[in-house]
C-alpha cells in the first residue's frame, strides 16, 4: 500500500492557551521534517504537510494567528499572540510563476499535537537544509551592557530572537556536551516550544528589548514564559515575585521548587548565536506527568 493509499488518521493539536485548536488528517506519522533555517531552529519546529483539504480548525480562525515572515517572504510563520506557540507555516519553497495557480505548502508543527499522539523523540526526522537558502541570515547584534560575572571560566554568549527586537547577553561556563544541568522538558508548554533550557543566575543574563517580550502565565501562575511579540521566538522563563503569604499557601512541592528557582532564569539556548543545541547533552524531563495539576488537552 503506497503512502497515498494509506488510511488517514486524525491528529488534534492546539496552542497552549487553547485559543486555536485544529485537526489534520494524515497517514500514521512516522517521520517529519526538521528545517535548520534561522527561524525553524530557534522555534525547534518539526513539520508535517497535510493537504489543505485535510485541515480543520475546531476553534479559532487561523487568520487571527500572528504572522511573521522575513527574507524573501516566501513563507509566513503563524503563532499564537497569547501563548507564543508556533502552530503552522504557509508558503512556497519556490514562488509560483506568473499565472500559475500553485497550492501553497501547509506545514503544521508536530510539537503542537496533543500529548500521546506522536512521540517526537521516536520520529524518523528528515533534515532539510534551510540555512543554505540565500540570502544568508544575519543574526542581530547584542549591544547591551555585559552581564555580571568575571570568573575566568565564564564566557560571554550573545543572541537574539529572530527579528532582533530582543537581544541577549549571557555569561556562562563553556556550553558543550559536558555541560551539566541542561534540560528539555516535555510539559504542556515546554513541549510545544521545544526549548533547551539552561537555568542561569538572573544577574548573568542581560535582555535588551524587554518591552518586546510577552509574558504568558498559566497553571499556578508563578512562572512567566517570555517570547518575542513580533516573531514568536521563546526567550526565557522566570519566576514571578510572590509575597511570603503567597509562598506559605503553596503546597510543599511547589514551595520547594519556587524557593530553588527564585533568582534563576530558565534561558532558551536556541537563541544563542553560533551555538547548536544538538552539540549539547540536555537531559529529558517528564514535566507533563510531574507538574500538577495536569494540563487538560482541549
Amino acid at each position: 500500500m503506497t503512502e497515498e493509499q494509506a488510511p488517514l488518521k486524525t491528529y488534534r493539536g492546539n496552542c497552549h492557551c487553547a485559543a486555536f485548536v485544529y485537526e489534520v488528517s494524515l497517514p500514521e506519522i512516522k517521520q517529519a521534517s526538521e528545517c535548520n533555517c534561522s527561524i525553524c531552529y530557534k522555534k525547534a519546529a518539526i513539520w508535517v504537510f497535510p493537504k489543505p483539504s485535510d485541515v480543520k480548525f475546531v476553534k479559532g480562525d487561523p487568520s487571527a494567528l500572528t504572522n511573521y515572515n522575513f527574507n524573501k517572504k516566501q513563507y509566513t510563520h503563524k503563532f499564537c499572540s497569547t501563548c507564543g506557540v508556533s502552530l503552522m507555516v504557509v508558503g512556497h519553497l519556490s514562488p509560483p510563476k506568473a499565472g500559475e495557480n500553485k497550492v501553497p505548502d501547509n506545514g503544521f508543527n508536530v510539537r503542537t499535537f496533543q500529548h500521546g499522539q506522536v512521540d517526537v523523540r521516536k520520529l524518523d526526522i528528515k533534515p532539510f537544509d534551510g540555512s543554505a537558502l540565500p540570502p544568508t541570515y544575519e543574526a542581530p547584534k547584542f549591544k547591551g551592557l555585559e552581564p555580571a560575572g568575571d570568573a575566568e571560566d565564564l564566557q560571554l554568549y550573545t543572541g537574539s530572537c529572530h527579528c532582533g527586537a530582543v537581544t541577549v547577553g549571557l555569561k556562562s561556563k563553556p556550553l558543550n556536551k559536558d555541560f551539566p544541568g541542561l534540560v528539555e522538558c516535555d510539559c504542556s508548554s515546554c513541549g510545544r516550544y521545544g526549548a533547551t533550557w539552561r537555568y542561569q543566575p538572573s544577574a548573568q543574563v542581560v535582555i535588551e528589548g524587554r518591552e518586546n517580550l510577552v509574558g504568558y502565565y498559566f497553571n499556578k501562575k508563578i512562572v512567566s514564559k517570555n517570547f518575542c511579540k513580533s516573531c514568536g521566538v521563546p526567550v526565557c522563563s522566570e519566576t514571578v515575585d510572590c509575597s511570603e503569604e503567597q509562598v506559605a499557601q503553596m503546597d510543599e512541592a511547589t514551595r520547594q521548587w519556587y524557593t530553588q528557582s527564585k533568582g534563576l532564569m530558565a534561558f532558551n539556548l536556541r537563541v544563542i548565536n553560533g551555538l547548536n543545541v544538538k552539540d549539547l547533552n540536555p537531559k529529558h524531563f517528564n514535566g507533563y506527568t510531574y507538574i500538577q495539576p495536569g494540563y487538560v488537552e482541549p
